[in-house]
């Protein structure tokens, strides 16, 4: 314990020795002269030694597991190096061809040091990709991608990365600095060996000379900032939530100073909570970031400039979400003004045209028509692709007041995580919206209803007159030899409705030939959702439905679940989605279903 507090005092100021402050310490130490626990004296040996080396003002400070705050953490580790360039990424003529299908063709793009891009664009357009070949994983392109001498980069893709998924969340900080930790493990193991005092001079040389002391020490305090606790670290790194785990891998990145961070999907395995934190890190974040997002709000608050991936190229607008739609409507109103124009400009040619064509004395002025026609450059009509295309799907029957009935039902594996009221009723009209955090139950709560798990205790009833669609069911058993089509077919032979419903999220033409198995996880989720559709469920049941689908395909879900006449249970951390189509509210908190008839109250206990 006591070398330990050494190195709080070495981590802070560097120009002493070890020797030095034990030194002070032993002092201090001997000073004490009443017969007092040796753990009483070494408490006020911390205190006396924070007051006379002002250890609490300095940058690696000691902070309260309950009063974490992001606000406390030190504020160089939010700034960018003032050395790096202003441009930290440039592209220019990029070409991209996966398979058969070109991505990219002579995109350009660039990142500044303390731009806040979100990267839009429908499902398969490349976004992943591009992420990919700006942090080195991908290098078959055409085109030059150039990054700023020095450039570090923080990757946080949708699938998190360990050291080794083994390790505690001790272990997994402590590698950050490897080399770092390893010297000081040394130092500690032989710093009173006289043995070794020549090894330990030059382990303590190396430390001050590369600020090991304070980059030890930050590899473990940082996680206090983030709201974990002494026990949990001790924690296997996969017994953490979806949102704990971000944390971490965000603290990484923040005490290692990165330039720019990269977030692919951050929010899909994040509760509202995680949500929450995540936009205000971004938000005091003073760097580059580039990220993907399906959330509207998370965009809208984290974002200050839009890169659209469309007809294969990078377009830029200034701005969050909301303001790329204002931009972007006014592009295609002067894109449409202008091809109408043109459409006119070219009628009233071809009529003068058509009229002359055979008269002698109009030959020259028609053949000078013809050619100035044929020089003109057309303007191809502009596609709205921010239109919504409805999904229709209405029930072929009246339901029955109550769809179900829950009393006391108890859910969970071996112990109850739920339990529910005495008497809760879901009615016809009810649209629900399920919330709660990471790990509070939702899914297992769903799997119970749907018969996937069994009932602990208690009971409930489901009208066994009703279908229901499952959309976590119908994703789990696409085959993935099938093609689109071919898949969607199975007991639906209207191949005219697979296609119209399929072109509401944005999958056409040679698309549905395509087999399910090559498709990515945002178009697999269409294809799940149009089969879960297909049936024309009297209850449709979803477990968070937007995950991986592009803006433009969760409108057309949002739209189609606002409308749906039947009843509806969404388990989604999608704020947007939820105030749109929720009438009820069900809050999952603490073995406990909570719930909320005006779903602004039910909303107000976690937003």
């Amino acid at each position: 314990m006591l070398s330990e507090i050494i190195y709080r005092v070495i981590a802070v100021h560097p120009d002493f020795t070890y020797e030095e402050v034990e030194e002070v310490c032993e002092l201090f130490l001997s000073s004490i002269t009443e017969k007092i626990k040796e753990e009483t004296k070494i408490k006020r040996l911390t205190k006396y030694l924070e007051r006379e080396f002002e250890l609490k003002s300095q940058e690696v400070k000691k902070v309260s597991n309950k009063a974490y705050s992001l606000e406390l953490i030190p504020e160089y580790l939010f700034n960018g190096k003032a050395e790096i360039a202003s441009s930290l990424v440039t592209i220019t003529n990029l070409t991209k061809n996966i398979e058969q299908t070109e991505l990219f063709l002579n995109a350009e793009m660039k990142i500044n040091r303390r731009d806040k891009i979100a990267l839009i664009g429908k499902n398969g357009a490349g976004k992943t990709t591009l992420l990919k070949m700006i942090i080195g994983k991908e290098g078959d392109f055409d085109g030059l991608i150039e990054k700023a001498s020095g450039l570090k980069i923080g990757y946080l893709s949708q699938d998190l990365f360990w050291q080794d998924t083994r390790n505690t969340l001790r272990t997994e900080m402590l590698m950050v600095f490897p080399e770092i930790t390893e010297k000081m493990n040394r130092l500690m193991e032989i710093e009173h060996d006289e043995a070794h005092w020549e090894e330990a001079d030059k382990l303590k040389t190396y430390m001050r000379e590369n600020d090991g002391y304070a980059r030890y020490d930050l590899q473990l305090e940082i996680l206090k900032y983030f709201g974990f606790s002494d026990e949990q670290m001790d924690f296997n790194v996969l017994q953490l939530s979806g949102g704990e785990q971000t944390k971490v891998q965000i603290a990484k990145f923040l005490i290692t100073e990165v330039d720019l961070l990269i977030l692919d999907e951050p929010t899909n395995h994040l509760d509202i909570e995680g949500i929450i934190f995540l936009e205000h890190f971004c938000k005091i974040w003073k760097k580059a970031i580039l990220s993907i997002s399906h959330d509207v709000r998370f965009i809208n608050n984290t974002s200050d400039k839009i890169v659209e991936i469309s007809d294969k190229k990078l377009h830029n607008y200034p701005g969050n979400y909301e303001q790329y739609l204002t931009l972007k409507q006014a592009k295609y109103d002067q894109q449409m003004k202008d091809y109408e124009t043109q459409q006119k400009e070219l009628e009233k040619q071809e009529a003068y045209i058509n009229r002359f064509r055979y008269q002698a004395s109009k030959a020259a002025g028609v053949q000078s028509r013809i050619k100035q026609v044929d020089k003109i450059e057309r303007i191809e009509r502009p596609e709205n692709e921010s239109t919504v295309r409805n999904i229709i799907v209405k029930t072929d029957k009246r339901l029955p007041e109550k769809v179900m009935e829950f009393s006391l039902l108890a859910v969970g594996y071996k112990d109850p995580i739920i339990t529910t009221p005495d008497e809760l009723i879901v009615r016809k009209d009810d649209k629900i919206g399920i919330i709660g955090r990471n790990g509070a139950g939702k899914t297992t709560f769903l799997k119970t209803i749907l018969g996937e798990l069994p009932v602990l205790s208690g009971s409930f009833k489901i009208n066994p007159d009703l279908i229901i669609g499952s959309y976590s069911q119908v994703l789990a058993d696409l085959d993935g030899d099938e093609s689109i089509l071919a898949e969607l077919s199975k007991g639906h032979d209207k191949e005219n409705e697979i296609r119209a419903m399929l072109g509401g999220l944005l999958i056409s033409g040679d698309k549905v030939e395509q087999k399910i198995k090559t498709l990515s996880g945002g178009e697999r989720a269409k294809v799940a959702l149009t089969k879960m559709l297909l049936t024309k469920p009297h209850v449709i049941i979803m477990d968070e439905p937007t995950n991986h689908l592009d803006l433009h395909s969760k409108n057309v879900i949002k739209n189609m679940l606002e409308h749906f006449n039947g009843t509806s249970l969404i388990v989604s951390h999608d704020r947007d989605l939820l105030e749109h189509i929720s009438n009820k509210v069900w809050l999952i908190q603490e073995g406990v279903l909570r719930t909320f008839d005006e779903p602004e109250k039910g909303f107000a206990e976690v937003f």
